[in-house]
């Protein structure tokens, strides 16, 4: 998904004492998982669950919970085994569910808020890090449009690529990691993420951004990847993973994260101390 203080502490003892506020707070605020969890599938300390409806009906009617079928659970299964290969991985993942991230839970559509105080359809979401504390919950959702980017490949991180799948998995997962934006809104990510950039550039990345929903809308998902993975990798020679870190710095945190994971040129690419920063953080909130 996507989404000030003047003078700061600096970051590792910022961080570690994140680390120790959630480490208290998370086990209270866990979604309770269902009551026979011999029933419900698991694969590295995630439950596939259907999705629920602790928002209301009308949220309900919209992002229609699904159970998962064999293949489903299979494919993600898959996906949290790759991401879980390297070190890196695995400390994300341990993070996430130590923040209560648990389950995986399966709908046909993302549905938010819209200003009418209902809920609207969103068909440019296909997974979600959902927290909502005063239900108990804290969970990955995904959806159908997640499954229907199954075959599609990354063409710049080797061969064969990693999966599409897999890149959104790792990408909620470091979003579960960042819970509340604990290590993305600070000023010392800020100071080495660097998104500003020249009107030049700026004006490709909006062109880019067109013409990746473009290609969303005609089911081309794999295509509008490559587009967006072009600017970062070609357009700004590796400094950002993706046009999609442009969306904020949240998003931007979890970009860097997923293709430290999933690509093994990611530390060639992307500039020394963003690398660091993220290593720290890892190191601290492990």
């Amino acid at each position: 998904m996507r989404r000030r203080r003047a003078d700061r502490a600096p970051a590792t003892a910022v961080l570690a004492v994140w680390a120790l506020i959630l480490a208290a707070a998370a086990p209270a605020l866990t979604a309770s998982p269902p009551p026979d969890r011999r029933d419900v599938p698991q694969h590295g300390g995630f439950l596939f669950t259907t999705g629920s409806c602790e928002q209301g009906p009308d949220f309900c009617a919209i992002a229609a919970p699904r159970a998962w079928t064999a293949e489903e659970i299979s494919l993600v299964s898959g996906a949290l085994d790759e991401i879980a290969a390297n070190e890196t991985g695995r400390r994300i993942i341990d993070f996430a569910l130590r923040n209560g991230f648990r389950t995986l839970r399966r709908f046909a559509h993302a549905a938010q808020p819209n200003p009418e105080g209902s809920y609207a359809a969103e068909p440019m979401i296909v997974a979600t890090a959902h927290t909502d504390d005063a239900h108990a919950v804290r969970t990955i959702d995904l959806t159908d449009r997640f499954f229907e980017r199954q075959s599609a490949r990354d063409h710049f991180s080797g061969t064969p690529g990693y999966l599409l799948t897999t890149e959104i998995l790792a990408h909620e997962l470091v979003h579960a990691m960042d819970l509340n934006q604990q290590l993305s809104n600070t000023d010392d990510f800020r100071r080495v993420a660097r998104l500003g950039m020249p009107n030049r550039l700026q004006e490709e990345a909006d062109r880019v951004n067109v013409q990746r929903e473009q290609l969303n809308a005609e089911g081309r998902y794999e295509a509008s990847w490559q587009v967006s993975r072009a600017f970062g990798v070609l357009s700004l020679r590796g400094r950002l993973p993706s046009v999609q870190a442009l969306d904020g710095y949240r998003e931007a945190f979890a970009e860097f994260g997923a293709h430290l994971v999933l690509d093994p040129s990611a530390r060639r690419r992307l500039e020394p101390r963003l690398i660091r920063y993220f290593e720290e953080a890892l190191s601290e909130t492990h």
